[in-house]
């Protein structure tokens, strides 16, 4: 039984959709009221939404390591944060959380479309993206497991997912992606409703997911300069198929740089603006079957 949902916008200040979102729903809750459980709506790094910034010292959407939550000399402005909301929706890893189901809203500048990163593996996590997709045909899922494990807003309650939009400029508003984004919040709260008076759903039986494989950075020199560029024909090509001899990079210099794997794989979050500092260009992947629970 689903007791508290909690919607959380803004954990990126410069991610729009999220942080405009939440708060036309605290304007209007009625929107995302439903009968058997509460629905919270939150915005979360204040700070960095007022200043339109990814974060103020760190990425608080890699702030929940219960390792660092349990750290009390961690003392930056994300950090501490992470502290407080763990508090008001976590704890993480309590028996009793204060709020049973976490959706972080997110925009990317990738050409994501409509999607869901996931890395929480609880039967209900898999059951409301299973409704997801079969209501939204468009939705892709991507199983994240990147560049720190565990850390998301949403591993602070037991089930939970983040929703990735894109492509969206930093500091934009994109009205037919909010309106997705929107779409797809409305359809999760109808799903936690549905299940928790006890309805018979017609989940369908498995559903196709792009399993995190590796990180791929941009070719740099010895200095750790940046000397290529995510090539022409790969860009904004998310979630599209890559093999062996497909051109990768573009030097500056105009050489070609070309994918070598041996194994068909499919491109993620392609030549993200957020992730130059992570030292990643893309994300490789490839397809599983995931069986739904019931």
């Amino acid at each position: 039984m689903i007791k508290k949902v909690a919607i959380t916008g803004g954990t990126h200040g410069n991610e729009l959709t999220g942080v405009y979102l939440v708060k036309k729903w605290q304007k209007e809750p009625d929107l995302v009221r439903r009968s058997s459980f509460e629905t919270l709506t939150e915005l979360m790094n204040l700070q960095a939404i007022q200043e339109v910034r990814r974060y103020i010292d760190q990425d608080l959407n890699r702030s929940f390591d219960l390792r660092d939550l349990e750290n009390e000399n961690l003392q930056n402005h994300e950090a501490k944060l992470a502290k407080v909301i763990n508090h008001r929706l976590g704890k993480k890893g309590s028996s009793r959380p204060n709020v049973d189901f976490i959706v972080d809203l997110h925009s990317t500048t990738a050409n994501m479309g409509l999607s869901i990163v996931v890395s929480n593996e609880h039967p209900m996590t898999w059951r409301a993206i299973a409704y997801l997709s079969m209501k939204e045909p468009r939705l892709k899922v991507y199983r994240w497991a990147g560049d720190v494990e565990n850390a998301f807003v949403d591993s602070i309650a037991p089930s939970g997912f983040a929703i990735e939009v894109g492509a969206v400029p930093q500091g934009v508003l994109r009205a037919d992606l909010f309106l997705a984004t929107e779409g797809l919040v409305y359809h999760l709260l109808d799903f936690i409703e549905q299940e928790n008076r006890g309805s018979v759903l017609s989940l369908p039986e498995s559903i196709e997911v792009y399993e995190h494989e590796a990180l791929v950075d941009y070719p740099r020199d010895e200095n750790g300069e940046i000397i290529a560029m995510v090539h022409p024909t790969r860009q904004d090509r998310d979630f599209a198929v890559i093999e062996q001899g497909d051109p990768l990079f573009l030097g500056l210099d105009g050489e070609v740089i070309y994918y070598q794997g041996d194994e068909v794989r499919y491109t993620l979050f392609v030549n993200e603006a957020a992730y130059y500092e992570k030292g990643f260009a893309m994300t490789l992947t490839h397809k599983v079957t995931q069986k739904i629970p019931h």
